[in-house]
């Protein structure tokens, strides 16, 4: 059989977690349903040009929305109150900004390679099915 593919594989995925840029993989098998295992990769930033300007981008973007809301609520209580606040507030959105942005750098094509990776370490519970073109388990 030539190498993976993620066509091939995407039948016994049964749960995609993606935190960061690591990918948890939950496997069944795709004719009884039955739970196979789990398995993890990590993902690798996609090194294009184009790839490096959208992760700037959806950074960019999502900074200024949220430091901008920040600001604001800062701005409307003014004051002692205001900058306590807008502390809080920029703390807040430090966390929020850290979270939206964290899989600026990651594409779908990133995920689907992380899952073939993952696939991997469970690979030998399961067997190729010639007739029905596809990993069932063993």
């Amino acid at each position: 059989m030539n190498p993976i593919q993620y066509d091939t594989i995407a039948p016994n995925i049964a749960q995609v977690d993606v935190n960061g840029a690591l990918v948890r993989v939950s496997w069944k098998c795709p004719l009884t349903g039955r739970d196979v295992g789990q398995s993890t990769a990590n993902m690798t930033a996609d090194p294009s040009v184009a790839g490096r300007v959208q992760a700037s981008v959806q950074r960019s973007i999502a900074s200024e929305v949220i430091y901008g809301a920040a600001r604001l609520v800062a701005g409307l209580l003014g004051g002692a109150v205001g900058r306590v606040v807008g502390n809080a507030a920029y703390t807040a959105a430090s966390d929020i900004n850290s979270k939206v942005t964290a899989g600026s750098d990651y594409t779908e094509a990133s995920r689907k390679a992380a899952i073939v990776t993952a696939f991997e370490s469970v690979k030998p519970s399961f067997v190729w099915d010639e007739k029905r073109q596809r990993f069932v388990a063993r």
